[in-house]
């Protein structure tokens, strides 16, 4: 099936608008059924002509879409963190192309495509506080809580480009803040670690 180019037009329009990611209802809304086989038949021709991808269950994006918001679009009540949130603020270096760490509440999940990959890690209820910034729609960590989040899952095995011990530049945090965070985390043996770190950047 030869797609329309006026609808081209008007897809482009609406890729820009949501940033390059779609989901299953907002294609369904987008070709005007709810049947699903005729859904599939107005949606292949799009796939074949490389303007969607799809990217997990329920989601497909454009060849240029935001992981960021993507991100925001899979899990709405995660939060960009760590490395991601890190290197946006100058902390560290660059992070792996393509790839966006965030944190939620519950489990964690993995995200993986040939369009990128976004890592959800899971944290406690208790641990969900500092994620207060929002750019263009989706939810941040600020500074200070990405690096601690970074320190966490360190802890708990998580694997980084980056070294913790020497590749974050713990100048650039507000200490205060950091130790007022502290205060939620009942591991000693955590404290200590962090306390460790910002010592041997200070």
């Amino acid at each position: 099936m030869k797609i329309d180019p006026h609808v081209i037009i008007l897809f482009q329009k609406l890729a820009i608008d949501h940033k390059g990611v779609f989901s299953h209802v907002d294609l369904k809304n987008f070709f005007f059924t709810s049947n699903q086989l005729l859904f599939k038949r107005k949606m292949n021709p799009f796939i074949k002509a490389g303007l969607l991808l799809r990217f997990t269950r329920g989601f497909y994006v454009t060849p240029n879409c935001q992981l960021e918001h993507l991100s925001q679009r899979i899990s709405p009540k995660s939060a960009l963190s760590l490395g991601t949130v890190l290197a946006k603020e100058l902390i560290i270096g660059s992070t792996p192309n393509k790839t966006i760490y965030a944190v939620k509440t519950g489990r964690s999940r993995t995200y993986t495509s040939s369009m990128g990959r976004i890592v959800h890690l899971g944290l406690s209820k208790h641990l969900w506080f500092g994620y207060d910034q929002f750019d263009n729609g989706v939810r941040s960590a600020n500074k200070e809580k990405a690096f601690l989040d970074t320190l966490y899952f360190y802890q708990k095995g998580q694997k980084f480009s980056f070294n913790v011990y020497s590749d974050i530049d713990v100048s650039l945090l507000n200490k205060g803040l950091i130790q007022k965070y502290l205060g939620n985390y009942p591991n000693p043996k955590f404290r200590k670690f962090v306390q460790t770190i910002i010592n041997q950047g200070a």
